[in-house]
């Protein structure tokens, strides 16, 4: 059996709920990249030297929404050597616990009107800017590829499947999504569709999702930009990796629940069955399992299942 996140991927989108609407864009010139941040140092250090590195021929500033309202992040940020060449703001983000709060906090303080996201932890390739807007130069929304092997060790990186290289994931066999961590949208589009849900509350989990189809709904196509990489950070303790995997298991029921009444589903019941049989057979417990990759492998996994069964009771919608 594949894992179960690879079979999510495998899902086809329902394109035929997206409203025709005529939107022409063009290749933004200036954009303003806003991360989302919250306990960011040290790791937010790589992130920027990585922008301070980007190939794009056009202007953008870089805004730094602290949702933590950190007093060490702030001079961390007012002093960093690339502040000038990356009009590097810091922006007190703390009001409204959530990325999601964060990132709505950046775009209002952005003046640019194109809008890049990233996360603190990553870091994005050189070309990553100038991908997302020649994309953009077609789409309200844009979508890149991550890659797991820039800033995780060897075992780790095999802990979780990727979205393919090749094409956005679809969730709930409803529309494609890109990742928060990895987005471009128009400041125009951001605004009309009133930004990120704040209810999604805490790591934002489900928060893109929900945005991605909100958009897509309201007739902007989500783009896709393969060479638009973002190098991606897993969780690297268990317990952590853990946590994150129940937390989108919780998340991608609250937004099938959500978006129910449009077409959005959970798999069939039995297929809990062989979910459940896939763990059993892959217990760390077992001498052949004990490598440090396939025991991530299976708490990533168990932490996926125990999610979804946790949203499915709580959101009253079965969803696996």
């Amino acid at each position: 059996m594949g894992s179960l996140v690879e079979r999510i991927l495998d899902q086809k989108p329902r394109l035929d709920l997206i409203p025709e609407r005529a939107v022409a864009f063009e290749r933004p010139q200036s954009i303003s990249v806003v991360i989302p941040a919250y306990q960011a140092l040290p790791e937010i250090g790589e992130q920027l030297e990585a922008l301070g590195r980007q190939d794009f021929t056009g202007t953008f500033e870089v805004i730094v929404a602290d949702n933590g309202g950190s007093p060490e992040l702030r001079k961390f940020v007012e002093n960093h050597p690339l502040a000038d060449k990356l009009a590097l703001r810091y922006v007190d983000a703390s009001d409204v616990r959530g990325s999601g709060a964060a990132c709505n906090r950046g775009v209002r303080e952005a003046s640019m009107p194109f809008i890049a996201f990233c996360n603190q932890d990553d870091a994005v390739h050189p070309n990553w800017l100038s991908e997302l807007a020649e994309v953009g130069s077609e789409y309200g929304i844009v979508g890149g590829a991550l890659e797991g092997e820039s800033l995780n060790d060897r075992a780790v990186a095999q802990w979780r499947p990727l979205p393919p290289p090749h094409k956005l994931p679809v969730i709930g066999h409803f529309l494609p999504m890109t990742f928060g961590c990895n987005m471009g949208m128009w400041r125009s589009v951001f605004e009309e569709i009133a930004g990120y849900d704040e209810s999604f509350g805490g790591s934002g989990s489900g928060g893109d999702i929900d945005i991605c189809w909100r958009a897509q709904l309201a007739g902007y196509r989500l783009g896709y930009a393969p060479d638009a990489v973002v190098a991606y950070r897993f969780r690297s303790k268990l317990r952590d990796a853990y946590e994150q995997a129940k937390g989108y298991g919780i998340a991608e029921a609250r937004v099938s629940r959500q978006y129910a009444d449009l077409g959005a589903r959970g798999d069939n019941p039995i297929m809990l069955l062989g979910y459940l049989g896939w763990l059993a057979f892959m217990l760390p417990a077992w001498p052949w399992n004990w490598s440090r990759a396939r025991i991530g492998q299976w708490v990533w996994a168990a932490g996926i299942v125990n999610g979804r069964l946790r949203g499915s009771w709580r959101y009253k919608r079965f969803y696996l």
